[in-house]
């Protein structure tokens, strides 16, 4: 199986993961600016920060796991098989700044909102396709 566009994508993820630290660590960002409004108001969302820094720094590892799964490389399959769990479940909970933002879009206009769903799932499903093959899938041997 060709697996060129995996080796694409582990690069094209590598940019789109560390890009997004850009966030975290930029005073004037947008994704800062909420998390330090919201927290001025109620303490209590430091949660939903520590869950979207948890749910980003999970994510780093997400482009090796495609890496991985595109050259062929042999790791500890039970780790990648939890890793895969953990990950997946921070980010349906870590990500509450992208939440609220695909919630506006949507009172915006529906079609708006779509797209915006879109613009945030779309980029990192393949890595979770890529994290499933290679955690779970048994390779296929050919008899001799």
């Amino acid at each position: 199986m060709q697996k060129w566009p995996w080796k694409i994508y582990s690069i094209f993820l590598t940019i789109i993961i560390f890009a997004s630290l850009k966030d975290v660590a930029s005073q004037d960002s947008a994704f800062r600016m909420y998390y330090t409004m919201l927290i001025a108001f109620h303490k209590g969302y430091y949660i939903w920060l520590i869950l979207n820094i948890i749910s980003l720094t999970l994510n780093l590892l997400a482009p090796l796991v495609v890496f991985c799964y595109a050259f062929n490389v042999k790791s500890s399959l039970k780790f990648w098989q939890v890793f895969f769990f953990i990950r997946l479940c921070f980010d349906l909970i870590g990500h509450h700044y992208g939440a609220q933002f695909i919630k506006a879009a949507f009172f915006q206009s529906f079609l708006y909102g779509l797209a915006c769903m879109g613009v945030f799932i779309i980029p990192i499903l393949p890595s979770y396709i890529a994290h499933y093959l290679y955690a779970f899938k048994k390779p296929i041997t050919t008899p001799k």
